[in-house]
């Protein structure tokens, strides 16, 4: 089976269905919920990734731990278990 989804970007109503239709989709054939929910976790746990962060980075002697590879190895690696929670 095929099928075909219009996200509409001047259709508000049309984007949340959308979303719904591929929210539903993925877990009926995914086995799994679509990678595009927001992400969410409290102020501790970032201050506690953003610690780990820094030391990463100091432990890997990076010269610029601002570096868009840098810091898109450590955000994959955090991400990476799909639960949408920052690992500790």
């Amino acid at each position: 089976m095929k099928t075909v989804i219009v996200f509409d970007t001047e259709d508000l109503e049309g984007m949340k269905n959308t979303a719904q239709i591929i929210d539903h989709l993925s877990e009926k054939y995914l086995d799994r919920p679509a990678r595009h929910h927001n992400r969410t976790f409290g102020k501790i746990e970032f201050i506690k990734t953003l610690r780990r962060f820094a030391k990463d980075a100091k432990d890997a002697g990076e010269v610029d731990p601002g570096s868009l590879r840098f810091t898109k190895r450590f955000a994959d690696k955090i991400w990476d278990d799909g639960t949408g929670r920052p690992r500790n």
